[in-house]
């Protein structure tokens, strides 16, 4: 076989796997870190606190008593019916939580810029019609007001549903993290999402909702392992050596710990070494205790 010929194969190869791509959802990441961007038209700007909302007592309860989430297993269905899938303007994919009647957690890398969110919720396959599943379209978000799309600082924002939505067995919210909660280094934190489940951007994102745990970290020890001043105290690592924790896909997907049976959201998927998700670098999250005074503010929650 000639060289052209070679060459031709290779170039009808990398075709078909970039026609592959483009028929799968793309992590939101692959936009960032970048400069600011206008902000879409149902961008919010807070002016004064919401309206309190208390849903101590009710939040943060798994449905059963027992990514990339990479080196996971399948979470049970509906077991954790906080967890929210996003699509941003039809092809952008990122997680994200129902914290309230009315609002969505995410990292504010999903929705900056963004013209259209749909959000599923009730869902644990997302490529099946489930009874459970609530599909709501919003065009209304907050994105911290220090977010900084060059650097990831303050990578958090949350977004509005049109109208509240009613809690079943399926979907329900999840507690946050007071801005009293303790730093979480060796504690066994979860991470749960629909991202790639293996280290290949070729393949599609899962379809099923996985878990796996995964130990915190220092900051100083995870601080470590990045170049500059990236990893700060509002941001809370998690140990991925063994090939177990976050990819492409789960970007602003939960970090919990099972406070005696209560699920608190100490963290927001923000990004991991470009290593790989299986190198074993530390994958940081935005430590959610940190911004529970602005979270509040916004929503109205009592934390």
């Amino acid at each position: 076989m000639t060289m052209k010929s070679w060459t031709l194969i290779l170039a009808m190869a990398v075709l078909s796997q970039a026609a592959e791509i483009a028929r799968n959802l793309r992590p939101r990441s692959e936009l960032f870190p970048r400069a600011p961007v206008p902000q879409g038209p149902g961008h919010i700007v807070v002016t004064e606190p919401a309206a309190p909302v208390d849903m101590r007592g009710f939040c943060g309860q798994r449905k059963v008593d027992s990514s990339r989430i990479v080196g996971g297993v399948e979470a049970v269905p509906h077991e954790f019916p906080w967890q929210v899938a996003v699509t941003i303007d039809g092809e952008g994919f990122c997680g994200g939580t129902l914290i309230s009647p009315d609002w969505v957690m995410t990292a504010a890398y999903c929705v900056d810029g963004a013209r259209q969110l749909s959000l599923l919720l009730g869902a644990h396959d997302r490529t099946v019609a489930e009874a459970s599943q609530l599909t709501i379209e919003t065009t209304e978000y907050a994105t911290h007001p220090n977010w900084n799309p060059a650097t990831l600082v303050n990578n958090i924002a949350l977004i509005r549903l049109p109208t509240p939505v009613t809690f079943t067995p399926e979907i329900a919210p999840i507690c946050i993290a007071p801005s009293t909660e303790p730093d979480h280094a060796g504690d066994a934190l979860l991470v749960s999402g629909w991202g790639l489940t293996i280290d290949d951007i070729f393949q599609p994102f899962s379809p099923i909702l996985m878990k796996v745990t995964a130990p915190g970290m220092q900051t100083s020890t995870c601080a470590a392992s990045y170049i500059g001043n990236i990893i700060t105290d509002k941001i809370l690592c998690i140990d991925t050596s063994g090939g177990h924790g976050s990819c492409n896909g789960d970007w602003g997907a939960p970090l919990s710990f099972d406070s005696n049976g209560v699920y608190n959201q100490v963290g927001v998927f923000s990004f991991s070494s470009a290593s790989g998700c299986t190198a074993g670098y530390p994958a940081a999250f935005t430590r959610v205790s940190s911004y529970a005074q602005w979270i509040s503010l916004v929503t109205g929650l009592v934390i």
